[in-house]
């Protein structure tokens, strides 16, 4: 690979550190190309996306990033995920790991300056997305509004029945 193509996408690595709110490191063992574009279309649905790159350019990207601390675990068959909704894409990438088998695995995560281990990354996995806690904040504000709307309706359905009972004496 030419210096100035390295260079170029050593910039695109770092300008995806730089507006991702989590990032996670997966080892990637003979995924097909199948695989890898259903995880890629399930992550952009969740706003994330999949970068396959090389070590050595990662490892330089992520120098005086927020997720510096993991670049000791940037070996082997490194994918990485830029996340902006942390747990809906560790959601995605858990589920397809469970799904395909030994074929890819999450090594660890970086969230706010802070490492985080594969076994915090599967747990991240287990909480909400930002669409379902947006969902059930929604639900929420409606509940009481709804119960409001029916005890105003009830005395005037009360005051129905009891002009419609007057009117027929």
């Amino acid at each position: 690979m030419e210096k100035s193509k390295k260079t170029d996408l050593v910039a695109k690595i770092k300008r995806r550190f730089a507006e991702s709110e989590a990032v996670f490191a997966v080892n990637q063992n003979k995924l097909t190309v199948a695989e890898t574009e259903s995880l890629r279309k399930q992550l952009r649905d969740v706003k994330s996306t999949y970068l396959v790159a090389k070590n050595t350019l990662t490892r330089i990207a992520v120098k005086d990033t927020s997720f510096e601390c993991m670049l000791p675990h940037l070996s082997g068959q490194t994918a990485l995920v830029f996340s902006t909704d942390v747990a809906g894409s560790a959601k995605v990438v858990s589920e397809f790991a469970k799904k395909v088998e030994d074929k890819i695995t999450i090594v660890c995560g970086g969230y706010s300056g802070k490492l985080l281990s594969d076994v915090e990354v599967k747990t991240l996995a287990s909480l909400p997305s930002m669409d379902e806690l947006r969902a059930k904040i929604v639900a929420v504000i409606q509940t009481p509004a709804q119960r409001l709307a029916t005890l105003s309706q009830a005395p005037a359905s009360q005051l129905a029945r009891v002009l419609k009972a007057y009117s027929e004496k």
